[in-house]
């Protein structure tokens, strides 16, 4: 499929090419020679060029568009925390992976939409490097808890939400602080890659959590 997408592109762009050509030798023809009257069809030559090339902008735009992750950047912790509710509740299962759990602790009404998640079977695990508190897990309950025991705290904070649903993904990476705090959404499409590591650290930290 992918080919055949090449090979269409190819071609358009091929055809745009050509008649440019055509309409930069009518132009010359029109500027340097005075009898212009036996090339009636000029202007709508002109006039494909310019569509041509402005539907080249839109395909190639659309196709790149397409591998652009998402981002946001949120002031405040609240904002945060409404993303974090919407997009774990897209998910038929949702990883998250921080260095510390404690905002979570804090959010009743994250803390309901992840319990209706529970209850609807979808699997919720949070992986962290510190031991959370009896009164979260009761919180939590029916959520899976990972421990890493890790001295040194890792930088990672992602949630990966279907990550037991091959090619159906996505992948939320924060970075920064508020009033800065950046958040990056991948896909299938815009980070197959990025969310394949994501798969590693979390198969890596539970090996680890077994391990201690």
């Amino acid at each position: 499929m992918q080919s055949i997408i090449k090979l269409a592109l190819q071609l358009f762009l091929a055809i745009t090419c050509a008649t440019s050509l055509l309409t930069l030798a009518g132009v010359g023809y029109v500027w340097f020679i005075p009898d212009a009257s036996s090339l009636p069809y000029l202007e709508y030559l002109l006039s494909a060029v310019i569509i041509e090339i402005v539907g080249s902008v839109i395909i190639l735009a659309k196709r790149g568009l397409k591998y652009l992750p998402e981002t946001q950047t949120d002031k405040d912790p609240v904002a945060t925390l409404r993303f974090m509710k919407s997009f774990i509740s897209k998910g038929t299962s949702a990883t998250i992976v921080s260095n510390r759990v404690s905002w979570l602790a804090g959010d009743s009404d994250l803390i309901s939409t992840l319990h209706a998640k529970i209850a609807s079977g979808t699997r919720i695990e949070i992986i962290t490097p510190s031991q959370v508190s009896e009164n979260l897990k009761e919180k939590l309950s029916g959520a899976t808890f990972v421990v890493t025991n890790e001295a040194l705290s890792p930088e990672a904070r992602f949630t990966l939400i279907n990550g037991d649903r091959s090619g159906a993904e996505k992948l939320a990476i924060a970075r920064g602080v508020h009033p800065e705090h950046e958040i990056t959404i991948f896909d299938n499409n815009s980070g197959p890659q990025i969310i394949a590591m994501a798969k590693d650290i979390i198969r890596k930290s539970k090996e680890q959590a077994i391990a201690e």
